[in-house]
């Protein structure tokens, strides 16, 4: 059986380190050029890619275009940490 593998990618550092103490393969990304990048150079066993809802505010336009061109990895969007923090 082919497992396929979940990756994140966020703005907040936090949110990165988080993620990866759960084991989940994570990325840092400040632009939208960089989750370009970051999107575009995933391992190809990866299924589900999680994004902050910060980053993928500011990054409609590649994510728009990614979703259009790839049917894998699904892309689900998160709360960025703070909106959520009392």
């Amino acid at each position: 059986m082919f497992k396929k593998k979940l990756h994140s990618i966020s703005d907040n550092k936090s949110t990165v380190n988080g993620l990866e103490l759960a084991e989940v393969s994570s990325r840092l990304a400040h632009t939208p050029d960089e989750l370009r990048y970051t999107l575009e150079n995933l391992e190809p066993d990866v299924g589900i890619v999680i994004i902050t809802s910060g980053l993928a505010a500011k990054s409609a336009d590649v994510l728009d275009e990614y979703r259009a061109k790839n049917r894998l990895p699904m892309i689900t969007i998160i709360p960025d940490p703070e909106v959520h923090a009392s």
